[in-house]
């Protein structure tokens, strides 16, 4: 045990510090020089190995040819009849291809029936393969999966434009029928919205045609009453004229138009608040003041409101125009 020990204290230079420094310094200088020459150590065994499976490779490929059985004496027997040329076949297809003689200078066919080259030696190929690394490999891998991808992406575009091709007269013609759908539907609302605007033109038209002539209408009944009695209700005006027409259209009406409510000399038209047009003139007023005073003589209270309307009224219903 104790041998061992010291031998491998001896192989191990830095591990004891007893070893002489002669020993440490020999023992530095094998490992640097091991560790120099290690690199090409290991190309020129790389090299070997490389060089004999190629020379297996040959071998496998071109195996040796079995020696034939000879006799001791070396006299061949003879072989009678079909056995000898059935053999002799057999043995001609055993021999090797005969060697091709060398080419004349200028003689093309003969140089491209040679044998082939050193890059079409199918042990080379296999040799080529087994030097290819693992990180290698897996680059090579990875190439020929994105090169199947962009040929499947490829392919499935052409694929696309052609479906895309073939139903394009068919969606052209589908696309023509929907912008004529669209266009008939258009002009049908377009008309629609015309025979409306027109509806509505006319109708207004009408409106304002039967608005004017009420107007004229009360005009004309209102300026008639004034000359003719000088009192005009309005509610009956707003009867005669009919629809929905009341007292206080009327009264807009009458004093919208020019020239009917105002003083004219000594004559002055006015609407009361009960829904009256009156033309009063000076003669009736000094009349209306008359009476008023001989109906109140002898009479502590006066008259009310009423009774001097009914006395007015009575004075321009009594008095012609």
């Amino acid at each position: 045990m104790a041998s061992l020990i010291s031998l491998f204290n001896r192989l191990l230079p830095f591990a004891t510090p007893g070893t002489p420094l002669v020993q440490d310094l020999v023992h530095l200088a094998s490992i640097c020089t091991l560790l120099y020459f290690a690199p090409q150590i290991q190309e020129w065994v790389q090299q070997r190995q490389q060089q004999q499976e190629q020379e297996d490779d040959e071998y496998l490929e071109n195996p040796e040819e079995p020696q034939q059985d000879h006799q001791p004496n070396g006299v061949e027997p003879q072989m009678i009849g079909d056995e000898a040329e059935t053999n002799q076949q057999a043995n001609d297809d055993q021999l090797p291809p005969p060697i091709d003689p060398q080419p004349q200078p200028g003689d093309v066919n003969a140089i491209e029936e040679g044998e082939p080259g050193p890059a079409d030696r199918p042990h080379q190929t296999i040799a080529a393969q087994r030097n290819v690394g693992a990180k290698k490999a897996k680059s090579l891998a990875r190439k020929d999966q994105r090169r199947a991808y962009h040929e499947f992406q490829r392919s499935q575009g052409e694929a696309q434009r052609a479906r895309d091709a073939a139903g394009a007269a068919e969606r052209e013609a589908a696309l023509a029928q929907e912008r004529a759908r669209r266009k008939a539907r258009e002009d049908a609302i377009a008309a629609e919205r015309a025979r409306e605007r027109e509806q509505r033109r006319v109708a207004e038209s009408a409106e304002r045609e039967e608005d004017n002539r009420r107007r004229e209408l009360v005009v004309e009944i209102v300026r008639e009453g004034l000359a003719s009695n000088r009192m005009v209700d309005l509610f009956k005006v707003a009867r005669q004229v009919g629809g929905d027409v009341d007292e206080e259209w009327v009264e807009r009406i009458i004093k919208a138009s020019a020239g009917l409510l105002g003083r004219k000399g000594n004559v002055f038209t006015m609407i009361t608040s009960t829904g009256w047009a009156v033309r009063v003139r000076e003669d009736d007023m000094r009349e209306f003041y008359a009476r008023a005073l001989t109906a109140t003589e002898g009479q502590k209270e006066g008259k009310t409101l009423e009774e001097l309307t009914l006395l007015l009224k009575g004075i321009l219903s009594d008095t012609p125009s």
